[in-house]
């Protein structure tokens, strides 16, 4: 499931950045179809939402993983010797 998870998640930012790159957003706004801006209005806050709460807790991983722990056997400050 992860993998399935991750493979989509790939694919979907690839779509996303080719859609950034191809124009700014005010371009976007101006250009996209009724349909679409509904589309986009009803559905981000959910998607951001999970984006944003995805972030953070990657974020917070990633902060616990660049502490050393003080009292590990492993962590070495060096200097000794």
């Amino acid at each position: 499931m992860a993998e399935d998870i991750s493979e989509r998640l790939l694919k979907a930012f690839t779509e996303f950045e080719a859609v950034a790159d191809a124009g700014t957003a005010e371009d976007a706004a101006r250009g996209l179809d009724e349909a679409t801006l509904q589309l986009f209005w009803q559905r981000w806050p959910h998607v951001g939402k999970w984006a944003g709460a995805l972030w953070r807790l990657l974020d917070e991983e990633l902060a616990e993983a660049a502490t050393p722990h003080e009292e590990s056997p492993h962590h070495d400050v060096g200097g000794s010797g």
